[in-house]
């Protein structure tokens, strides 16, 4: 008879955790749900009182009951700033909102204060009494390993102050998107000091790091030199297999081609290229095409749009009712931002889309990692404002034996949960 085996502990901290909503929370609330089973209980660290871009309630109802979540208060500058008429930006990393609008004087010294003062973001000032209340409860509890996730990347330096204190202690940091090189400090008018100071901190979680995780390949070049690059392991984004579980397409089919994209669409994110081509395409074609802008839309771009009887704006929708929406469109829109940035950039988004298995429209960056990927994958993909590529990738999707699907297998969240579990147990081996 076998002798049971104890799971291993990881104390994983993250910003972003349910009731929370977004992109930032699906990676590690997946990560916690599967860990269990391959031998790791994960207890997570997160705030009390975050101020997030959006909230969804349903995902509370995800949260596994093998999961130990820990919350102290946190103190949020951007609620002192929206007394002032404007809230701080909460956008995450890899949604940038610049624009070519002239910003305000008052918009100019928030966004100067947010680069210049609170370095490396606004969650700067929760790190100490993170790291406090963290080294308390490891001096009272067992972990043999710890996880930290960013952005918000100040959940690093909260991992940083903790290896400090246990050094012996494994740590994984996660960076779900870039850190010192992305494309929204530049909208923070950042001085030569701040931006010295927000790279020192980039190389001290490097190097304290006993493993560092990306999601897309390119990252590994701005975190890692040469000699140690083998420090970075690629674990890519994916999608949930019970997410899809019983979700199943409408079987009233409309008489139009229904496009559906599904976030935040602003700033960077437009593609005029397109907006052009579907207006070409509905004054031509007998096939109509309406496009489903579900999420956040920036004001220039619902300008843009405004007189389109074919866009449809939609509010955002719980993660599940999402998925439902997406498996009822015939087409899914899949837009990076035109940044340089962007091309170290792989959405997670795109790994729900090819699960749904319709045809998708990207609009991105080449050469980017993400255009890469869609090479692969023999997808099509054109510029943000290339008006004839977008015209011909629609007439290749709008045709029933289009055969652009992807085998999703690979990116399903229990196998690359399994992936993070080798490394964790690489890493604690010898404990």
């Amino acid at each position: 008879m076998k002798p049971i085996t104890k799971n291993k502990k990881v104390l994983i901290i993250t910003y972003y955790w349910p009731p929370s909503g977004g992109a930032g929370v699906q990676r590690w609330l997946k990560f916690s749900k599967y860990l269990p089973e391959f031998g790791w209980d994960p207890v997570v660290f997160t705030p009390e009182n975050p101020d997030v871009p959006v909230e969804d309630i349903t995902l509370l109802g995800e949260v596994s009951s093998l999961v130990q979540v820990l919350k102290i208060p946190i103190f949020e500058p951007s609620r002192v700033v929206s007394l002032f008429g404007r809230k701080m930006s909460t956008t995450r990393m890899g949604a940038s909102t610049k624009s070519n609008n002239k910003t305000s004087i008052i918009k100019g010294f928030i966004s100067w204060v947010r680069g210049n003062i609170f370095v490396p973001d606004a969650r700067v000032t929760w790190v100490k009494p993170a790291v406090k209340f963290v080294n308390r409860w490891i001096s009272e509890n067992h972990i043999d390993a710890i996880i930290t996730t960013g952005p918000p990347h100040s959940m690093h330096l909260i991992g940083l102050g903790v290896k400090k204190t246990y050094p012996e202690l494994k740590w994984i940091s996660d960076f779900r998107d870039p850190w010192s090189d992305m494309d929204y400090l530049d909208d923070f008018k950042m001085g030569n000091r701040a931006k010295r100071k927000l790279i020192g901190m980039e190389k001290k979680v490097v190097e304290y790091s006993d493993k560092i995780t990306i999601t897309s390949p390119s990252a590994v070049k701005t975190l890692l030199d040469v000699g140690n690059k083998e420090k970075a392991t690629l674990i890519q984004n994916g999608w949930d297999s019970l997410d899809f579980k019983d979700v199943k397409a409408s079987e009233n089919k409309s008489t139009v081609f229904k496009i559906g994209h599904f976030g935040s669409l602003y700033g960077s994110r437009n593609v005029p290229g397109l907006w052009r081509a579907l207006k070409k395409w509905n004054q031509i074609e007998s096939l109509k095409i309406e496009i489903y802008l579900v999420g956040s839309v920036g004001d220039e771009i619902k300008l843009e749009l405004k007189d389109d009887q074919h866009v449809k704006f939609c509010p955002s929708l719980s993660h599940k009712q999402a998925i439902i929406e997406m498996i009822d469109c015939d087409a899914l829109l899949l837009v990076q931002n035109a940044t340089d940035a962007a091309r170290k950039c792989t959405p997670g988004k795109v790994f729900e889309y090819i699960a749904c298995e319709k045809p998708i429209l990207s609009i991105c960056n080449s050469p980017s990692d993400l255009a890469t990927q869609l090479e692969n994958w023999g997808l099509p993909f054109c510029d943000h404002e290339d008006e004839d590529a977008a015209y011909e990738i629609l007439k290749k999707i709008t045709k029933s034996d289009a055969p652009l699907k992807v085998d999703p297998s690979p990116y399903e969240r229990k196998a690359l949960t399994k992936k993070l579990v080798y490394e964790l147990d690489l890493l604690t081996k010898q404990n």
